[in-house]
């Protein structure tokens, strides 16, 4: 991943049991995009513990997950003039803040 992809973050699509297969039908159905042109597509599990990009390299798919462990989730995504929009371009210092920096769920003081 580099400065010259684009990321989009696919804010519909939460089911983190479907991989490479799915996500690729929902950006050429729902998108009507190519994977194959560069761009990294986000997908975010409900809870929001599990990320996942997903992005072509010239003879493959590529699937990256990163999940963190109970008590911590990633950062909600939202944007300002929110509308029907199936997803949102992201720009890459947001998506490196998204990745590397939890969210506390709770925090028990003793």
């Amino acid at each position: 991943m580099t400065g010259i992809n684009r990321f989009y973050y696919l804010r519909g699509f939460m089911d983190m049991r479907c991989k490479h297969s799915r996500v690729l039908s929902v950006i050429h159905e729902q998108l009507h995009c190519e994977p194959s042109d560069g761009d990294i597509y986000i997908v975010m599990s409900k809870d929001r513990r599990i990320v996942c990009l997903f992005a072509y390299d010239n003879r493959s798919y590529n699937l990256f997950e990163k999940k963190f462990v109970a008590g911590y989730q990633f950062m909600r995504i939202i944007r300002d003039d929110e509308g029907n929009e199936v997803s949102y371009r992201i720009d890459l210092k947001d998506v490196v803040l998204l990745l590397e920096n939890p969210v506390v769920k709770l925090l028990r003081i003793r």
